[in-house]
Formats: C-alpha cells, sequence, structure tokens
C-alpha cells in the first residue's frame, strides 16, 4: 500500500467533522459517528460521500476490492472530515443522496520500517527509523493506488495533484488500472440507466 502524507489547513471544531467510521459502503462512501463539540454527544452513524473522487460500482470489476481497500484503511478508525459545497449543492454540503461530502484525513502513527509513499506528485519508498504521527490523504490513498478515479466533473484547488496521482496509479497499472480501459463509474453508471429504460418501454408477452 502506498501512503500519502498530508498537511491539512488547520481548522477549529465548527469546520471539520472528528468521526470514527463504523460501516464502509463501497470505496467513496461509509458511516461515521460524528462527535458534536456543541452538545458533547456522537450523532451516530451518518452517511458521508468523498467529494473528488468516484470508485467502481460494487457490481463493476474492482468494485468489491476498492471497497475492501477503504475499508482496510478507514473502518474503526477516526477521522478528520472536511466538509465540501460543489456547484451542485451550492448552500451546503449534503448531496442529493443525504450524504455528507467530504474530504477525509487519517492521523495515526506510523510503525519504523519501510513505507512507499507518494509525495510531491512522486512515488517512491523510504525507512522509517522511529515511529511518529503522519496525516494522511485518504482520497488521494485511492486514487495513487489504483481503487478509484478523480471526479471529472467538478473544479476544485487540488484538481491537478489529484490527476497526477491518477496518471502515477495509471503509469504503473496499480489496482483497476491492470485493465486496459476501466469504465469509469459514471459511463457505467448512465449505461445501466438506459438499458433499464430501455428494458422498461418493451413489451411482454407473459
Amino acid at each position: 500500500m502506498i501512503i500519502v502524507p498530508d498537511n491539512p489547513e488547520a481548522a477549529g471544531d465548527d469546520e471539520v467533522f472528528k468521526a470514527t467510521v463504523v460501516k464502509v459502503f463501497d470505496g467513496d462512501g461509509f458511516l461515521a459517528d460524528v462527535w458534536n463539540p456543541l452538545r458533547h454527544a456522537w450523532v451516530k452513524r451518518v452517511p458521508f460521500r468523498m467529494a473528488f473522487i468516484d470508485a467502481p460500482e460494487m457490481d463493476q470489476p474492482f468494485g468489491l476490492e476498492a471497497g475492501s481497500f477503504l475499508s482496510q484503511l478507514i473502518h474503526g478508525k477516526t477521522l478528520r472530515l472536511d466538509p465540501v459545497v460543489k456547484e451542485s449543492t451550492p448552500n451546503s454540503p449534503v448531496d442529493r443522496y443525504r450524504r455528507m461530502l467530504c474530504m477525509a484525513f487519517l492521523t495515526e502513527h506510523m510503525s519504523a520500517g519501510r513505507v512507499e509513499y507518494y509525495f510531491n506528485a512522486k512515488s517512491g519508498s523510504g525507512l522509517v527509523k522511529e515511529a511518529r504521527l503522519v496525516t494522511r490523504n485518504i482520497e488521494l490513498e485511492m486514487v495513487v493506488n489504483g481503487w478509484a478515479w478523480v471526479t471529472e466533473q467538478y473544479a476544485f484547488d487540488r484538481k491537478d495533484e489529484y490527476f497526477d496521482a491518477q496518471s502515477d496509479a495509471q503509469k504503473h497499472r496499480r489496482g483497476l488500472w491492470q485493465l486496459d480501459k476501466p469504465e469509469p463509474p459514471w459511463t457505467f453508471k448512465r449505461r445501466q440507466k438506459a438499458r433499464r429504460r430501455t428494458s422498461e418501454g418493451q413489451g411482454r408477452l407473459i
């Protein structure tokens, strides 16, 4: 696994969420218990969707693998989740499926030993001499390990960085890039929707 060290901007408790992941749906969505600093209580089972990546659907090639990879990364872990407001939801970080859109960061101890990493648009490996805390960008880890695409329909500040990570995964044929022409999930969903419409329009004899 390739980790992606990151340094998100400092933020107050009212700007980001502290959340513990209780269930992973697929390669880009999960349920989490969220800490409410005003009530000093946990809000249970809030759905989240990572804002700038799109993993294969579960019935696509590598969909199960993408979900499993994300589960290994974050299940049971406490994350920093930065809410994201998109053009399609200009007044709220909640999408039409009632999921909170976010960027996800995991801070935990990195053990001493050799580690594979992606940093400053380059992948490499190095030796960690002493265990230390490191903050990782989960979206970028999904992309550079080859388990998700960068969303193409939205502009965002780190778009070039994300697409560089995708190019690195593609170059090294990681994850879904083992296929010569993997089908993006947005194309797959459009094709499935068109197929359902065609099926619904056909007459049935029995």
